[in-house]
């Protein structure tokens, strides 16, 4: 949609051409690793497939970049600490080197683009983008593992999701994982009010 709007001759919308084809080559590189491991590719469950279809249509500039910023920012710095760790298979590391490495430029592009359009829009533009930013947070943080998962490893996929949205160190983590862009975006004054109570229900600002 950034791209749609503005002229495709200009390098600034070339280079944000760039970003999305890189983002298409990490896409066909996660779902390559999948197949050679032997997993499965894991849906959304229907409301928040059906919410991020929406979100698609709905989000502007700054909610785009701002949405792409958190979940960038949280993998990474959950993939950062997966790339040293030798209990994990060599190829998910290798992977998660690959991506920790391009994402720099990814994670910088968004964060300008951002800061760049947000002191552009208005009060009311701005309360919006808060209220849906929220909710992009809330259901992205809260779905970072699916439910599926457990149970390929043998565990009861509802106790096990319930355990882990009940554990001090998860909530802890995921507030460690988006420290950046929460920073990023509070500095920003886009974490406020009701879409705050987002961040803070999705234990994206501790407990």
């Amino acid at each position: 949609r950034h791209a749609y709007h503005n002229d495709p001759t200009s390098l600034h919308v070339q280079y944000a051409y760039t970003e999305i084809a890189d983002e298409c080559r990490h896409t066909v590189m996660f779902a390559k690793m999948v197949q050679k491991l032997g997993w499965e590719a894991h849906r959304l469950d229907p409301v928040t497939f059906h919410l991020g279809r929406v979100f698609k249509a709905i989000a502007h500039g700054p909610l785009i970049f701002a949405g792409a910023l958190f979940v960038e920012e949280v993998l990474d710095q959950l993939q950062r600490e997966a790339v040293p760790d030798e209990q994990i298979l060599p190829l998910v590391r290798s992977v998660a080197r690959i991506h920790v490495t391009e994402e720099a430029r990814h994670m910088r592009y968004a964060r300008e683009e951002f800061q760049r359009d947000w002191p552009e829009r208005g009060a009311l533009n701005k309360a919006y983008s808060r209220i849906v930013l929220g909710l992009v947070t809330y259901y992205s943080a809260t779905r970072l593992i699916n439910p599926k998962v457990y149970e390929q490893v043998g565990l009861d996929p509802k106790e096990a999701s319930r355990v882990a949205k009940n554990n001090p160190y998860w909530v802890e983590t995921k507030t460690w994982a988006a420290r950046k862009v929460v920073d990023t975006l509070d500095t920003a004054g886009a974490i406020t009010g009701l879409g705050r109570y987002f961040w803070k229900k999705a234990g994206l600002l501790g407990r």
